[in-house]
């Protein structure tokens, strides 16, 4: 019988060139390289002695018995110290492996080492009689341990995948792999002896795949990017997460202050009093109104700002910053002129908060920096020709610029002006109250909607901030003259609307403050509803199994039982009468997304505190239609 010697040759020299460049290029001191060496050294004797031992199996009958029979038993023994160092290579990358596993993996190769052993007393694998190479009866007892070794590694490493990437856990299965193959070929050819060069290649890919040192340096690199990522989730959450109760906590006595001022505002006749509550109103919304612009910059940077598109009436927006900013441009002498094409649609599909915003930033900024003249705001719509002929609807561009005859901006100044925090000329405007936050917000929520904003300053003479935001039409008919518009509405004060009223009606109120429950009785006091209050989760409970309601307001964060809880009890438990009553949550979180959320829990509408006494009435109204023309239909 005769053997190719020729791949267990390639092996040695192709290991001895590596094991040379691991001494000098390639040195390292991690205990990586130093298992790799050793599953060098050890392929490498391997090698040597299955040659010698393939010589002495052809010319056995130049050797003595009992040398072959210990000569081809070293090899064996050093095919098991391969196997040994490989899994003791591989165990190194995994060191979360537990110590069952590894006690598993030591019996098995004892085992193997024992059975070699046995062998030399009783020829079970393999013996010599009179020179010729036998096989005994139990010859593939050696391979299938080694098989078993491997495979129960391979399933260490995919019981332990996640101790390292995907990529070093492929290559180490790859590297358990390119053995098994070539001594499952071995087996079936029988005279090609490619164990060893199956072993030389996996020590080539552990070396070169996972122990350079640039290598090591990505995987290092590639770990601490996780882990960085990681903790900047954890961050980001936990920084959501104060956001999140900051806003509640800060909201919620702002909620009393400014509530229980709009009914001295309604109730009271004595004009100094009314004097007082009306700069009570004032500053109240300031303060509300450098919260909320710090609660917008933080949702940007944390990317959690979303857009909410809807149809939207732009006179209705125009006239809500008319209202919002005429106050203050008349305390200061200004002339606040609004100006539009009468021809522009009418109706607009797009953002309607965040183009109120961007609106009234714009404004609010051009009144606050303007000692004389006057503060214009221009609206027109660009129609874009093309998006008509396509059939895609009607749709262009919205231009809104606002000019003032104010301070204006020194030329060096401008790249600062739509930095956060960032109030330019700070000594010569000092006593101008604001964050420095209104232009960055503005500027990221128009980048936000794909628009652009420019501005155009003269110092000392003012300034003109023009908004581009591309919007699709849902009304064409002709907007009108918006001074026109206006002056035909009825005046009527904002902080008196005019109530609906619905007597018969039953509301219930949940909230666990009892300011709150103040504000809301009299928020609603003239709609001739009667309202009902509950202080806790569980008194809301036993009032809604003996009362019949047409609607419940239920604040979110209440101690023992919050909201959500006390509404999913009261919509699971089928005998409560209330099981199908509308539910409003009320709460002083304002981070983007929550009102997504509540909805998907099962409340028909959010309600943000400081509670807006339209706000509230017109969802009240809302609902009760709603409800009416369900029982009727």
């Amino acid at each position: 019988m005769y053997y190719n010697i020729s791949f267990d040759v390639a092996a040695i020299l192709m290991l001895t060139v590596i094991a040379v460049v691991m001494k000098t290029v390639l040195y390292s001191e991690t205990s990586g390289h130093r298992c790799v060496t050793r599953y060098l050294y050890a392929v490498i004797i391997c090698a040597v002695i299955d040659i010698i031992t393939a010589y002495t199996i052809c010319y056995g009958y130049m050797v003595n018995d009992g040398l072959n029979l210990v000569l081809n038993s070293l090899y064996q023994y050093s095919s098991a110290v391969c196997v040994a160092f490989a899994m003791q290579t591989i165990l190194n990358y995994y060191p979360s492996a537990s110590k069952k596993s590894k006690m598993i993996n030591n019996i098995l190769i004892f085992i193997l080492f024992g059975f070699i052993t046995l062998n030399l007393f009783t020829g079970w694998m393999f013996r010599f009689r009179d020179g010729v190479y036998y096989h005994g009866n139990l010859f593939f007892v050696a391979y299938a341990l080694s098989l078993a070794i491997i495979f129960h590694m391979l399933f260490v490493v995919m019981k332990n995948y996640h101790d390292m990437t995907g990529r070093i856990s492929k290559i180490i299965v790859l590297f358990l792999f390119l053995p098994t193959i070539f001594t499952i070929l071995q087996m079936i050819l029988g005279d090609i002896l490619l164990i060893s060069f199956g072993e030389a290649f996996s020590v080539l890919i552990m070396l070169f795949a996972l122990e350079t040192p640039d290598y090591r340096k990505l995987m290092k690199t590639m770990k601490e990017l996780e882990i960085a990522r990681e903790e900047a989730n954890v961050a980001n959450n936990s920084k959501s997460d104060f956001l999140a109760s900051m806003s509640h906590e800060i909201r919620t006595p702002i909620n009393g202050i400014l509530g229980m001022n709009t009914m001295i505002l309604r109730d009271s006749n004595d004009p100094k009093i009314l004097e007082y509550a009306e700069n009570i109103r004032i500053s109240g919304n300031s303060l509300l109104s450098i919260i909320n612009d710090i609660l917008d910059v933080t949702k940007i940077e944390s990317g959690r700002m979303e857009l909410r598109p809807d149809k939207y009436e732009l006179f209705s927006i125009m006239n809500d910053c008319y209202q919002m900013n005429r106050m203050r441009a008349e305390e200061n002498g200004l002339k606040l002129i609004f100006e539009n094409d009468p021809g522009m649609p009418s109706g607009y599909f797009g953002d309607e908060v965040r183009i109120r915003q961007i609106m009234n930033n714009l404004l609010s900024n051009g009144v606050k920096y303007t000692k004389t003249g006057s503060v214009t705001l221009n609206v027109s719509f660009d129609a874009d020709a093309k998006a008509e002929t396509s059939g895609n609807g009607a749709s262009g561009t919205l231009v809104i610029s606002v000019t003032d005859t104010g301070v204006g901006i020194r030329k060096e100044d401008l790249e600062n002006l739509f930095k956060r925090f960032s109030r330019l000329d700070e000594l010569k405007n000092r006593h101008i109250e604001g964050t420095g936050l209104g232009l960055h917000i503005t500027q990221q929520l128009v980048g936000m909607m794909n628009g652009s904003i420019d501005v155009e300053s003269e110092y000392g003479r003012g300034s003109k901030f023009t908004v581009r935001i591309p919007q699709k039409v849902t009304d064409r008919m002709a907007m009108g003259d918006f001074n026109a518009r206006l002056s035909e509405r009825v005046s009527i004060d904002r902080e008196k609307t005019k109530m609906f009223t619905a007597p018969g009606k039953r509301i219930l109120v949940v909230d666990d403050g009892k300011v709150n429950i103040i504000v809301f009785k009299g928020l609603l006091r003239d709609t001739q509803m009667t309202v009902d209050s509950a202080s806790s989760g569980a008194e809301c409970l036993e009032m809604t199994k003996r009362t019949k309601y047409d609607i419940i307001f239920m604040d979110h964060l209440m101690p023992e039982m919050d909201g959500i809880e006390t509404f999913h009890r009261i919509q699971n438990d089928r005998e409560n009468i209330n099981c199908d009553t509308p539910v409003v949550v009320l709460t002083a979180n304002a981070i983007v997304g929550v009102r997504a959320s509540y909805l998907a829990e099962g409340f028909v509408e959010y309600v943000s505190k400081p509670v807006n006494q339209k706000e509230l009435i017109d969802v009240a109204e809302r609902i009760l239609k709603e409800q009416a023309e369900k029982e009727t239909g």
